[in-house]
């Protein structure tokens, strides 16, 4: 087809260059600039002292350096409705025939007479990445390119008019640019030696500003008798880009990841974008040897891992850390972390507190927004006798715990007794803090001080005792199916203006060296429904009575049993059909909470329907 265009075109040239005209005219291509393997659009424009009726462009490049992807009409061609246009493509150059009058009724549509007017535009890639910034000729080339071969002309008054008749070809120049070379790190990171396989994550990065990202391999490698390599994953920049195709390998002494961004149909053109600090994979690894000490003691020494960019080492065949740019295989500069494993301490004190919530006795610490429960405290102490506690807690600001609600009742110190009791809650998040606890217990404050303690915790052949509880409240502002942490903290002032921190009165010494295990709140969606909207379709009418009926004697499938129960007995029969018919017809009681007119969860909870499937949450 192409072919058979250009055939066209030569014809339609032939016919009206039967003879050939002079006069100084000109062709310019204008310069340019690329950065790395970037690319530039250049121009060409058209001096000319007649009206134009047709031309041909002939450019050349190096194609070492440079690669066309383009070559079309632009500006006055454009302007003036050309007819014919037929661009050619090339490894070293690339072609244009224009006709502007080639189809019937052959208005005469020209290009006017003038200077610098823009007739076609080109677009061009760096073919390779520079060491130093060089100049390449891009040239107007006559009888090289295309079969038969081409020569730059213009087409006046039926005249050819080409170099030998005077026409000016003047090049251009484009520069490419050194860019700053690209670098690929291994961050520092780290992992508790805790003998428990604790997992820390070691970031790939790159800085890059040679250009779009096609795909990319990493090699790393590390210590095998410090560290074991657990998982490769994507890092967060090659997900949010839509990376198509990865593929990981983990061996002893390191592991590899190679990533193609686009690799799927249709094939839009994903890539990693120009940037620093681009995450681009995650290395995780455990440490292999434990390194538990005691606090006070001194800290041993940690182990250490390098984690190297280490091209040629790891794969069969060896692989390279590269990135793909434009098509090319790049090694960008290395750079490479340290992974250590951190000692772990233990406290010498063996007294262990505990915060738990529980919002339900099947849900334990998950919640529904705007529900309340219990915020917990216990503690276990096998040999000592416990005076009093300070607790410091830090709490989401998503949560709300009620400052007058702190209650005794089935805990250790409602059977032991306590003399002492301050509670503050600092719920002002406004101040850039979070969420602040402060409770403060002390078991004889009073005289006569017959030195009441709380009694170890195998005195009583238990586990851990309950200390008291809190009530905590989901705010509606709450993000669903995400954690609301509540934790131990220290160096808080509440609503004063002391700073106070952990710890536990023993044998009338602060003890804060001591474990202590944080808590929070899991926000789930909750379902919610009108009542009497059978059908689920967020209206309550007429409608929902024939599904009610349907389900219970056809076994019409519904999403919502608690929407049919719309007199809210629990059950499923007729009964709920004539109950939604009366108060939409006969003015009987409208449908118990959330009602029929606006979405709710359903307050009674002690019937067995079944949860709602509908998919309408109050998240």
């Amino acid at each position: 087809m192409r072919t058979s265009m250009l055939s066209g075109l030569m014809l339609t040239l032939t016919l009206l260059l039967s003879t050939t005209a002079g006069g100084q005219q000109s062709l310019t291509i204008s310069d340019g600039s690329i950065l790395g393997v970037g690319s530039d659009t250049l121009n060409i424009t058209l001096d000319s002292s007649a009206a134009t009726e047709g031309f041909v462009l002939a450019i050349g490049v190096d194609s070492a350096l440079l690669s066309i992807s383009d070559l079309s009409t632009a500006g006055a061609t454009d302007s003036a409705g050309a007819e014919l246009a037929v661009p050619e493509i090339f490894s070293n150059g690339a072609t244009l025939g224009v006709v502007l009058d080639s189809q019937s009724p052959f208005d005469g549509q020209t290009i006017a007479a003038g200077s610098g007017t823009l007739i076609a535009t080109m677009s061009v890639s760096a073919a390779t990445v520079v060491s130093a910034d060089t100049d390449t000729s891009v040239s107007f080339t006559d009888g090289t390119l295309n079969n038969p071969t081409l020569d730059n002309i213009l087409v006046q008054g039926g005249l050819s008019i080409g170099a030998g008749e005077g026409l000016g070809l003047n090049d251009g120049t484009v520069s490419l640019l050194e860019p700053p070379p690209a670098t690929m790190y291994t961050l520092d990171s780290s992992a508790p030696a805790d003998g428990n396989g604790t997992i820390g994550s070691a970031f790939v990065t790159m800085d890059n500003s040679l250009g779009p990202v096609q795909g990319f391999v990493t090699a790393v490698t590390h210590d095998p008798a410090v560290i074991t390599l657990e998982d490769i994953t994507l890092g967060e920049d090659t997900l949010a880009n839509g990376a198509e195709f990865e593929i990981s390998n983990l061996y002893e002494n390191g592991g590899t990841l190679g990533v193609v961004m686009d690799f799927n149909p249709p094939f839009d053109g994903q890539t990693l974008p120009l940037g620093n600090d681009i995450h681009i994979a995650t290395y995780s690894y455990s440490c292999v040897e434990s390194n538990i000490y005691v606090e006070g003691e001194a800290v041993p020494a940690a182990a250490t891992s390098a984690l190297t960019l280490d091209s040629g080492s790891l794969g069969t065949p060896p692989l390279d850390n590269v990135l793909v740019i434009n098509g090319l295989s790049l090694q960008p500069i290395l750079s490479s972390g340290t992974f250590t494993c951190e000692p772990v301490g233990v406290p010498a004190e063996d007294t262990i507190l505990w915060m738990e919530t529980e919002f339900d006795t099947d849900e334990g610490n998950y919640a529904y927004l705007g529900q309340t429960g219990d915020l917990c405290f216990y503690y276990k102490d096998d040999d000592d006798y416990i005076q009093g506690f300070t607790l410091t807690v830090c709490y989401d600001c998503d949560l709300t715990i009620h400052e007058d609600s702190w209650e005794f009742n089935g805990s250790i110190l409602d059977q032991v007794g306590i003399e002492y009791l301050a509670v503050q809650v600092d719920d002002d998040c406004s101040d850039g803090e979070t969420g602040e606890l402060i409770v403060a217990l002390l078991m004889d404050a009073l005289p006569p001080f017959e030195g009441q303690t709380l009694p170890q915790t195998t005195d009583l052949n238990e586990g851990r005792l309950l200390v008291g509880k809190m009530r905590v409240t989901v705010d509606d502002t709450a993000e669903c199916n995400e954690e609301q942490p509540i934790y131990w903290c220290n160096g808080i002032d509440g609503n004063g203006d002391v700073s106070l921190y952990n710890n536990v009165v023993i044998d009338f010494e602060s003890i804060q060296i001591y474990e202590r295990n944080d808590t929070f709140v899991y926000v789930v969606p909750e379902e919610i429904f009108q009542r009497g909207d059978c059908n689920s379709d967020d209206k309550v009418d007429l409608a929902d009575s024939a599904t009610m009926l349907a389900n219970q004697f056809n076994g019409l499938p519904i999403l919502c049993p608690d929407a049919c129960d719309s007199n809210d007995d629990g059950t499923l029969n007729m009964a709920d059909s004539v109950y939604l018919l009366n108060w939409l017809f006969k003015f009987g009681p409208i449908p118990p909470a959330p009602g029929p007119y606006e979405d709710g969860p359903d307050p009674t909870t002690d019937d067995t329907l079944p949860v709602c499937d509908s998919d309408d949450t109050n998240c």
